[in-house]
């Protein structure tokens, strides 16, 4: 068995998943440069080798691995721009040890810093294997000047294969979700799902929002700082079809999902933005602002949903009209939603990565 060393910033549930499997195949000593990460369990580490560097445990161990990194047949960074990761990768490449750099997701900008991207160059195109999430990581690392054949593309997801609906949902199943959840019945609700900060931009959509027709429902749950502002919009402005709800843990958060009909993404940057494998997942349409990396990777325009410049929120409005005034097209859009999605499970992307490592 491959002995490896694998280096993150911090235990994010997805990851862990990821990780456990990877333990599955490989002997891993598992490093985290944060321990207070927004997802850490401390479960996971009385589990196997993971150790957080900001402890002293941790660092002890992690200076010893640098040590003894001969030890290591190969290394993977799932997070390769950090100071700890480079000062790592440097000793790899001076050991001749090979290794993997990951890229959950990126938005390309025309702007940076010269020496920044120096340094990027020189880590991609050192790196045996590059584990992409989709063509926006791809050109990423090929702008990094990583090696073509050496960069590989895989479903990147939070979902379990049980997570993915096999079917769509039912109109009587809605409305039962929807009494259960005391939601609107005969509404037409468009789901939103994120953090409450600016980024995601849900004030200017609630602000848009007062002019949706009738019986047009906008759901937003999540959390976070701009919760109060969000709410004071809708008393000031007397907005009746906006609904703020809680975040909900996931089985409760899905059926929030299975209970809406559309799910909506105004984000102003999104490197990812998994809420829409999730929405996916329940075979909502989606119509989600181009910022979003997701939406450019999964949306297919007219299938599943449609992308939309980020800001124009009056057209966003305007597609989910579009989306719930055409039957034919929901039923079409939910489907392809689940298609779409089927293989974006993390089963798949630990098969992926594990070929990918398996070869270093």
């Amino acid at each position: 068995m491959k002995k490896a060393l694998v280096l993150a910033i911090y235990p994010a549930p997805y990851r862990m998943e990821l990780f456990e499997q990877l333990r599955n195949r490989f002997d891993i000593d598992i490093f985290f440069e944060s321990s207070d990460g927004d997802f850490r369990e401390e479960a996971w580490f009385s589990s196997g080798n993971y150790y957080n560097i900001d402890t002293a445990e941790g660092l002890k161990a992690f200076k010893s691995a640098m040590t003894n990194i001969n030890c290591y047949n190969f290394a993977a960074f799932y997070d390769f721009t950090t100071k700890t990761a480079i000062k790592c990768i440097t000793k790899c490449i001076l050991k001749k040890i090979p290794y993997a750099i990951n890229c959950d997701g990126v938005m390309m900008s025309p702007h940076g810093n010269p020496l920044s991207s120096l340094i990027k160059k020189f880590l991609a195109s050192h790196a045996a294997a590059c584990l992409a999430s989709g063509e926006s990581a791809k050109k990423y690392f090929l702008d990094c000047g990583a090696k073509e054949d050496r960069i590989h593309i895989h479903t990147f997801s939070t979902l379990h294969e049980s997570d993915i609906l096999k079917e769509l949902i039912s109109k009587e199943q809605k409305l039962q979700l929807r009494k259960k959840l005391s939601l609107p019945a005969n509404d037409f609700i468009s789901i939103a799902v994120g953090r409450f900060i600016p980024l995601k931009r849900y004030d200017c959509l609630i602000k848009e929002w007062k002019n949706m027709p009738e019986r047009h429902t906008l759901l937003l749950v999540g959390s976070g700082s701009e919760e109060e502002k969000y709410r004071k919009i809708i008393r000031d402005s007397n907005i009746k079809n906006v609904i703020v709800e809680r975040f909900h843990p996931k089985e409760e958060l899905f059926d929030y999902y299975k209970a809406s009909d559309v799910f909506v993404h105004p984000t102003s940057y999104d490197v990812w933005g998994l809420v829409l494998n999730e929405a996916f997942a329940c075979s909502l349409p989606a119509v989600v602002s181009d910022h979003c990396v997701a939406g450019l990777e999964l949306i297919n325009e007219d299938q599943n949903g449609f992308l939309v410049p980020m800001g124009d929120d009056k057209l966003l409005c305007e597609k989910v009209i579009e989306i719930a005034e055409n039957e034919a097209l929901y039923k079409n859009m939910s489907a392809a939603a689940l298609d779409t999605i089927k293989d974006y499970t993390i089963e798949n992307m630990a098969k992926a990565h594990i070929d990918v490592l398996s070869t270093l």
